[in-house]
């Protein structure tokens, strides 16, 4: 079974370009570390592309670059051992991803309500599983897939069900959308047909693109409050708080401050979703959630407290 060894060079050069353009996007912002969230989605993108590199490539270079296909088969253990050496990486990575998700929810008790919706969901995909477990694949792989399933469906129905801080609703799709991609590359695993060097390859490919597209959408369309720096003791207790310490107090996003502003300028919801260039609708839930995180019941009230902040 050869492959030409340019194909690899190629897919390993574009892994390598992937995973250094995630990397270079969550460093690229790293001022949003004071974030659980940004925090969360870059340790489990370094963890998932070590994992990649540690699990994946080794077994490409070891069977097709390093051994002849005679003597890949005595040392085929090895190249099992490296991969069962990696599951760390790869279960912190997941743990991660769990804390990520949690850590964009606006009420973090939903967190609870899910795992049994989740567990009907999976039922199919657990029979299937151990229908084909004698079938072909390690069961090391199988496990390894499992896993990956039960994360991306618990995350996805969280994020999918909940509403999330930093994005609306068209955002929050895709980001759950980008989620159940990195599920689904997977479903292969399961046919027996990354075993071929063709599609091993493209699986990898396919393994560092969702990773760092996931990676890449959050860090450029998530709407993080702009960060500030912290406001002496001096000024907050004369009087002098402003806007940002607003914003920042209560979690307010980019795009829920415009709202805010234009709120407190007396605009009317079809006056700001024109001038924010977004649906009524989308003006709605943001007010909603503004009112949710300022514990205010009307525009009147959340003005006021503005002008508490601003005094």
């Amino acid at each position: 079974m050869e492959i030409s060894r340019i194909y690899i060079w190629i897919c390993f050069i574009f892994c390598m370009a992937l995973a250094a353009g995630g990397v270079l996007v969550m460093f690229r912002h790293r001022e949003y570390r004071q974030y659980a969230a940004f925090r969360y989605i870059q340790y489990y993108l370094i963890l998932m592309y070590t994992f990649g590199f540690y699990a994946m490539w080794s077994q490409v270079w070891f069977r097709v670059v390093f051994f002849t296909s005679d003597s890949y088969g005595t040392l085929a253990p090895v190249v099992d051992f490296l991969v069962t050496i990696s599951t760390p990486f790869l279960i912190a990575a997941k743990l991660m991803l769990v804390l990520w998700a949690i850590s964009l929810l606006e009420n973090k008790r939903n967190a609870f309500f899910y795992p049994a919706g989740i567990s009907v969901v999976l039922l199919p995909i657990l029979l299937y599983w151990f229908y084909n477990s004698s079938q072909g694949q390690p069961i090391v792989y199988q496990l390894y897939v499992m896993l990956v399933w039960v994360v991306v469906a618990f995350i996805s129905s969280l994020l999918l069900f909940s509403s999330i801080k930093y994005f609306d609703r068209p955002s929050k799709f895709v980001l759950v959308a980008l989620v159940v991609v990195i599920g689904a590359i997977h479903v292969p695993v399961f046919l027996n047909i990354v075993v071929q060097p063709a599609y091993e390859l493209i699986f990898i490919f396919l393994f560092f693109l969702s990773h760092t597209a996931l990676g890449v959408y959050f860090g450029y369309r998530a709407q993080l409050p702009p960060v500030q720096e912290e406001v002496p003791v001096e000024a907050a207790s004369t009087g002098l708080a402003t806007f940002e310490v607003f914003v920042e107090r209560y979690g307010i996003t980019a795009r829920e401050a415009e709202v805010v502003r234009e709120i407190c300028r007396g605009k009317a919801n079809k006056e700001i979703a024109d001038e924010l260039f977004v649906t009524v609708q989308t003006v709605k839930d943001h007010t909603h959630r503004i009112y949710q995180k300022t514990n205010v019941k009307s525009r009147t009230q959340l003005a006021s407290l503005l002008r508490e902040f601003e005094n």
